[in-house]
């Protein structure tokens, strides 16, 4: 049984990446996948400073963002098909109505997928419930 403090959420949101300046995109609910995921149009690193940077440009609801991240890491995810890749992980907050939550994502590239935002079950836990029939639950 749920908690009454979660929130009930579709299986397609309506988020904001405040952090990434992207206003509004339409985010896939997987509670398959452990981890969030994002779509990026091109990545790189840099070192600056001695420093080593990522910078990743994206490009979604129309608008196209460059951000530089100082702190990323790899990680390894294993696909439902059960191939591992190794992807960077980045942390951003997400806005869903009134909810802000600041979580990870793997950074893939998505572009033969038709969401370019999957929210795993690691930003689901202990604050949404997933009604699999409905979508724009929260407008």
């Amino acid at each position: 049984m749920p908690d009454r403090s979660m929130v009930l959420i579709g299986r397609l949101e309506y988020i904001a990446l405040p952090g990434l300046g992207i206003p509004r995109v339409q985010a896939k609910i997987d509670t398959g996948a452990y981890r969030s995921a994002i779509h990026y149009q091109r990545i790189r690193t840099r070192t600056v400073a001695g420093s080593k940077q990522l910078v990743v440009s994206f490009q979604m609801g129309g608008l196209r963002k460059t951000k530089v991240f100082k702190r990323f890491k790899r990680v390894t995810v294993k696909s439902s098909t059960g191939q591992r890749t190794r992807r960077y992980l980045i942390t951003t907050t997400v806005r869903l109505n009134g909810h802000r939550v600041r979580t990870q994502f793997t950074l893939f590239d998505r572009s033969d997928m038709k969401h370019q935002v999957l929210l795993g079950r690691k930003f689901l836990r202990g604050r949404f419930v997933v009604d699999v029939t409905g979508k724009d639950l929260l407008g």
